[in-house]
């Protein structure tokens, strides 16, 4: 076999100059832009896993953000609540206030109204009473009436205090006594009259005599400082006056 090395050392350099010039102008021109490529592929890498952490930021934001809204959504309602028991309990007070009045108001008419109901039920009682005892006044002989309260007088004068007793003897020796019957007294009447309270005061007693048919029945005597009453007037008075006490203290209870 014949080897030509001339060719060879020619082929050699062919290839030699070959790589070199793919070296120069192909090799790294290509070895550049790969390292470029890489280069802007780990930028974008970065920029990617810096977008995906400011993403992950940003979410773990919203979901505070949220979290915040829903404690402040969670907070607004417990206050709006609070504020609206708040204002239910004062309606209800202010309601209670006012049910409180009104009851008072209406219990205050209702005894007032009672109050006029009775006083009217009294006075026509009375205007009853006074008729009743006037009609059977009329029915008796009037000696006969005055006879009767005339007979009581002594027991009358002698209960009274001892004091009240002598203020009226003093009165009855000087400035003189006023007697006072619903129907006039008559001669012997009046002498009855006269021995009765000079017995009963143990003076000579200076009487004047008169009628008052307001008494319907009975003998009033009269001082300038004590009164004695003896009659249905004064005793019919005394009767409603009772009647409404007793009412009074069955409505206390």
């Amino acid at each position: 076999m014949h080897i030509d090395w001339w060719t060879l050392a020619l082929q050699t350099i062919n290839v030699l100059i070959l790589v070199w010039i793919l070296a120069r102008f192909f090799y790294r021109p290509v070895a550049d832009i790969i390292e470029k490529r890489r280069a802007a592929a780990a930028k974008v890498l970065t920029e990617a896993s810096d977008l995906k952490a400011s993403v992950e930021a940003d979410k773990a934001g919203v979901a505070a953000a949220r979290a915040g809204i829903d404690a402040e959504r969670g907070r607004v309602l417990a206050e709006a609540r609070k504020q609206a028991e708040a204002e239910r309990d004062a309606m209800l007070h202010k309601a209670a206030e006012a049910m409180a009045k009104l009851r008072t108001e209406n219990e205050a008419v209702l005894a007032h109204d009672r109050k006029m109901m009775e006083q009217a039920m009294i006075e026509r009682a009375s205007a009853l009473g006074v008729e009743i005892a006037r009609t059977l006044l009329e029915r008796l002989p009037r000696r006969f009436a005055a006879t009767t309260f005339l007979s009581a007088l002594p027991e009358q004068l002698a209960t009274l205090p001892p004091s009240s007793r002598e203020r009226l003897a003093t009165c009855a020796g000087t400035t003189g006594l006023d007697v006072i019957t619903a129907a006039p007294l008559d001669g012997p009447q009046q002498a009855e009259c006269q021995t009765l309270i000079e017995a009963a005061l143990r003076r000579k007693a200076k009487l004047a005599f008169r009628s008052d048919p307001a008494l319907i029945a009975g003998i009033e005597i009269r001082s300038e400082t004590i009164t004695l009453k003896n009659n249905w007037r004064d005793d019919l008075s005394r009767i409603l006056q009772q009647l409404g006490s007793d009412d009074g203290q069955r409505q206390l209870s």
